[in-house]
């Protein structure tokens, strides 16, 4: 199993003692190269950036951009920000009561017509799904444990009352990368639910949450146990990005990371993702979460391949190996000092 992901975390031997360059004291820091040519984005730009891109995007999700650029440019912004304070993530320790709100009917022709080319198990009646406890929101959707047919499940329900074109376009995405992937490391998708009253993305259900969290109330387990999260992402990202078209997931953090009863590692979100039309192909839109962005995402325009993925996981790595201890990615920077960092 190694094999599949040969190349991908290749780390370089170790300096012998005896190359080591001298330890620096005081302020003083190591000759570097710094290539003058490479143009790195600043939280100005940045902005000027997300305008700029919001065409793009539109396009990208078959949207026109006329009535959705300022709900675009909310989201892109929101996503590009790093964390303040700590990730603001759900916990299975903090359940809340599923609360009943008043929803404003969807068009069910609408919808029909935007998923009726999906290739789905069968759609999911809604009375056939039984919601439990609330796990979290996130995006513009809550997720709820439950069950469907005995087997436990998430649920991730659209918010109808603030429902947006985009919001089901996205959530379409979503679910057509979901129901083409098939990986022990890969959250498996169950079905979809469409109705007057409900949209819902079914997957399976990991109980122990995110790695984040995890990382947070769980005793750091022993060595053997982080090298096989760290080579059960490696897996996830392997068959990602090596399938055939393949897949850049471009949001990989320790949020989206989820852990199963049994203590296995599986991959979630791919609200982000792109299928790559060639295996070739670079990408060019801004996107991901800042503190695990790839530098190559920090430019004025972008162009980038799976590596970013690859990057991202070498930052979950880190985290997992130091078990939350220093907090996540680049904690203590700010967007502005991260870029110029």
């Amino acid at each position: 199993m190694l094999g599949r992901v040969k190349g991908y975390f290749d780390f370089q031997p170790m300096t012998s003692p005896k190359e080591l360059p001298p330890f620096v004291k005081g302020p003083q820091t190591p000759e570097r190269h710094v290539d003058e040519s490479f143009q790195y984005e600043t939280e100005e730009t940045l902005s000027a950036k997300i305008k700029a891109e919001i065409v793009i995007l539109c396009q990208e999700r078959g949207l026109p951009d006329e009535g959705n650029k300022e709900l675009i440019k909310s989201h892109m912004e929101g996503s590009a920000k790093p964390v303040p304070d700590g990730p603001i993530t759900p916990t299975l320790c903090s359940v809340e009561p599923v609360v009943s709100v008043q929803r404003e009917p969807i068009n069910t022709s609408y919808l029909n017509s935007l998923f009726m080319d999906a290739n789905y198990h069968g759609e999911i009646s809604y009375d056939e799904l039984i919601i439990g406890r609330k796990l979290g929101s996130g995006g513009f959707k809550d997720c709820y444990a439950g069950t469907y047919h005995g087997e436990n499940v998430a649920i991730g329900e659209l918010r109808v009352q603030n429902f947006a074109e985009m919001d089901i376009v996205g959530m379409k995405h979503e679910v057509n990368v979901l129901k083409q992937l098939r990986h022990e490391n890969i959250v498996r998708f169950v079905g979809v639910c469409v109705n007057i009253k409900h949209l819902c993305i079914v997957t399976e259900l990991c109980e122990n949450g995110n790695l984040y969290d995890y990382m947070r109330k769980v005793r750091k387990p022993s060595f053997r146990r982080l090298i096989l999260y760290m080579h059960d992402i490696a897996l996830a990202c392997s068959y990602l990005h090596t399938r055939r078209p393949g897949i850049i997931h471009r949001d990989m953090k320790s949020l989206n990371v989820l852990i199963t009863s049994d203590d296995r590692v599986k991959v979630n979100d791919f609200g982000f993702s792109r299928i790559r039309p060639r295996a070739n192909a670079s990408l060019h839109t801004q996107c991901g979460t800042t503190n695990w962005q790839a530098p190559e995402l920090w430019t004025p325009n972008p162009s980038y391949t799976e590596k970013v993925d690859v990057y991202a996981c070498g930052l979950v790595f880190w985290e997992i190996l130091s078990w939350a201890e220093l907090g996540y990615p680049y904690q203590s920077m700010r967007k502005s000092e991260l870029f110029e960092a």
